[in-house]
C-alpha cells in the first residue's frame, strides 16, 4: 500500500474538474470567505490556527435558475467598491441583494479551494460563522472585488493531466481567471481575461534553462520568469504544455509538410512517446535511458572521496565508524520510475496510473532495470503488452473519470483487534446514543481517497460512493 495520500494528484483533478463542469457551470459567485471564518482549516497541517488556514478559501455559489439574480453583472463594479472600500451603505441595492440571496438559498453550494492541496464542494463548515464580523484577508477582499456576482463559465485542467486548474468567471470584458496550482507549495492566482496577474498568494520565479524555453515569453537563456502582479501568467512553465509551438495562446503549428515523410514519422513517435512506438523502438528507448543513467553513475561515483576509515575528525582524532564502504550511485532504475521520465511521453499519467498500466500488462512496476540486464529482465517482446496497456488502459481510465462513471472510493483497513473494539464499546456506552454513533466508520482506518479503483487497489477494502465529490 502506498503512503497515505494528502493532496490531489492528476487523476483526482480530472475527476473533480469533470464533476464541477457537470454540476456548477453557470452558477453565480455570491461571496468568498477565508477558510478560518467558516471553521475550515488546512488539511495539510491539521492545525486550527490562522496560519494553517491561510491557503483555504470558501466560494459560495448560487444557481440563478432557482431564484432572482442577486445583483446584475453590470452592477458588479459598484458592489465591489462597497466591499473593497470597507463601506456598507444601506439602501435599496443592499436590501434587494439580501432578499434575492435569500431566495436562492435552496440551490447554493460551497466550493472549497485549498492552495496546493485540493478543491471540491463541501457541506462541512460552520453555518454560524458565515456572518462573522472578522475582517477578511486582503486576498479574499481582492477575490470579492473582481469575482463577486460573476458566473462560473468554465473549469479546465491545464496541460496534460497537470495539477493546475483554471476557473473562468464571467465572459467578455468581465472575464477573469482563478488559477489553482496543486503542486509543490501551491498557489492561487487571480488574473484578468488576458491572464495578467491581479493578485496571488505568493510570488515565485521560473528559471529559463534552455533557449527554447523562452520562446513566446520574451526571455533569454539564464533569465527568470517571475510570477507576480502585473505579469502574464506563464502557463507553459507551470504546466507540461509544450513551448515548441510558440507558448501559451499561440496557434502556430509545425506542419509535417516542412519535413520529409521519413522524418515526420520519427518525429511523431518521439513527440508522443512510447505509446506511438512499436516494441522495438520502445525497447531501444529504454536501453538508451538506462545507458545514460549508467554513465551518470560512473561520473558521480568517480567524484566520491575515497574513505577507508583513515580520515581525521575535527579535533585531529580518527572518525568514528571508519572502514565503512563509500556510498555509490545505483545505476538501476525501477520500471515505474523509468516511465515517469519526461522522455517516456506518458510521465503526465502520474505514478498511480502508470503503476495501474504496468500491472495490467502483467509486469512488476518495481522490477530493477539496468543497461546490462534489460535483455532478459524486460526483453523486447514484453514491451508490446506494456505499450498496449499504456495506450488503452490509460485512455479508458481517463475517459471514465471524465464521464463520472467511476464514482469515488475511500480505501481502508479494519482496526486492529477485539480489545480495541471492547474499549470503543466501553467508551461509547458512557455517551448518549446519538453521540456514540456519529462516526459510522470508527472501526476502520481510512487510508486514501481515489476517483477510480486501479489494479493496485483491487485487493484493498473500500467504501464506494456515487461521485468522487
Amino acid at each position: 500500500m502506498s503512503a497515505k495520500k494528502s493532496r490531489f494528484d492528476g487523476l483526482d483533478v480530472v475527476a473533480m474538474t469533470s464533476h464541477l463542469k457537470r454540476t456548477m457551470l453557470g452558477f453565480k459567485l455570491a461571496n468568498v470567505y477565508d477558510g478560518s471564518a467558516l471553521g475550515v482549516n488546512s488539511s495539510a497541517s491539521g492545525g486550527g490556527n490562522d496560519k494553517a488556514a491561510r491557503g483555504v478559501y470558501m466560494f459560495k455559489l448560487a444557481d440563478p435558475s432557482s431564484g432572482p439574480a442577486a445583483v446584475p453583472v453590470d452592477a458588479s463594479k459598484d458592489e465591489a467598491k462597497r466591499s473593497d472600500g470597507g463601506e456598507n451603505k444601506e439602501g435599496d441595492n443592499v436590501t434587494s441583494a439580501k432578499s434575492s440571496n435569500a431566495a436562492a438559498d435552496s440551490k447554493r453550494v460551497m466550493l472549497l479551494i485549498e492552495s496546493g492541496v485540493r478543491f471540491h464542494p463541501t457541506t462541512h463548515y460552520s453555518q454560524s460563522s458565515s456572518g462573522s464580523s472578522s475582517m477578511p484577508s486582503n486576498f479574499a477582499m481582492k477575490l470579492r472585488k473582481h469575482l463577486r456576482n460573476l458566473r462560473l463559465e468554465n473549469v479546465t485542467q491545464l496541460g496534460n493531466l497537470d495539477r493546475v486548474v483554471d476557473f473562468r468567471f464571467g465572459s467578455g470584458n468581465y472575464a477573469h481567471h482563478l488559477l489553482l496550482e496543486l503542486y509543490a507549495q501551491g498557489n492561487i492566482i487571480l488574473t484578468d481575461g488576458e491572464y495578467r496577474i491581479l493578485a496571488l498568494l505568493r510570488t515565485h520565479e521560473y528559471e529559463v534553462k534552455n533557449e527554447s524555453d523562452g520562446v513566446g515569453v520574451g526571455v533569454d537563456n539564464g533569465d527568470e520568469v517571475k510570477v507576480r502582479v502585473g505579469n502574464v501568467y506563464p502557463v507553459t512553465f507551470a504546466t507540461t504544455l509544450s513551448m515548441e509551438k510558440g507558448g501559451a495562446g499561440d496557434d502556430t503549428e509545425v506542419s509535417n509538410d516542412e519535413t520529409n515523410d521519413g522524418d515526420a514519422d520519427t518525429d511523431t513517435a518521439a513527440s508522443k512517446g512510447i505509446v506511438a512506438m512499436n516494441s522495438s523502438e520502445a525497447y531501444n528507448w529504454a536501453k538508451a535511458e538506462l545507458v545514460a543513467v549508467h554513465e551518470k553513475a560512473l561520473i558521480m561515483n568517480a567524484k566520491q572521496p575515497d574513505d577507508n576509515g583513515g580520515g581525521q575528525g575535527k579535533k585531529g582524532g580518527k572518525k568514528k565508524g571508519g572502514g565503512g564502504k563509500k556510498k555509490t550511485m545505483d545505476d538501476s532504475v525501477a520500471l515505474k520510475a523509468l516511465l515517469l521520465k519526461p522522455t517516456s511521453g506518458v510521465y503526465h499519467y502520474g505514478p498511480s496510473l502508470i503503476e495501474h498500466c504496468i500491472r495490467s500488462a502483467g509486469l512488476d512496476p518495481v522490477v530493477k532495470l539496468k543497461h546490462d540486464n534489460i535483455d532478459y529482465t524486460l526483453p523486447e517482446a514484453s514491451w508490446e503488452d506494456l505499450i498496449t496497456s499504456l495506450r488503452e488502459e490509460g485512455s479508458r481510465v481517463i475517459e471514465n473519470l471524465t464521464s463520472g462513471e467511476s464514482g469515488g472510493f475511500i480505501l481502508y483497513k479494519p482496526k486492529a483487534n477485539d480489545n480495541d473494539e471492547k474499549k470503543k464499546d466501553e467508551n461509547n456506552s458512557l455517551l448518549p446514543s446519538n453521540v456514540a454513533n456519529t462516526n459510522p466508520h470508527s472501526d476502520k482506518t481510512l487510508l486514501e481517497f481515489q476517483p477510480h479503483l486501479l489494479q493496485q487497489h483491487k485487493e484493498q477494502q473500500c467504501l464506494k460512493y456515487s461521485t468522487f465529490a
